[in-house]
């Protein structure tokens, strides 16, 4: 993906996040969001398609939701769940309690 594609769809995301998230919400969403393009800028090319599929699903899914939380959201949850690596799952419930937490 190009880099101006890449640094559009972060742009998106951060605005879909003001338009639709709480503050709380928000802010923690933004910073994942932050570290998560940063940890896939030297990523290799042929891992940048699906992360961008991914993200672009996200962002469908925040815009169409409602208090950041859509009706969907759990048939996504579990067919992307079925994707994830072990590690990405023990990541996924780390983010999970930290959500919980605040």
């Amino acid at each position: 993906m190009a880099p101006s594609r890449m640094l559009a769809l972060y742009r998106d995301i951060l605005r879909a996040h003001r338009e639709h998230l709480r503050p709380g919400l928000r802010r923690f969403g933004d910073q994942y969001v932050a570290h998560e393009f940063r940890q896939h800028k030297s990523a290799k090319p042929e891992f940048i398609p699906a992360f961008e599929e991914q993200w672009r699903t996200y962002l469908q899914t925040i815009r169409q939701s409602r208090d950041g939380m859509a009706p969907a959201a759990h048939g996504v949850a579990s067919e992307v769940d079925n994707q994830l690596s072990a590690e990405q799952k023990a990541q996924l419930q780390k983010l999970e309690e930290r959500i919980k937490s605040l």
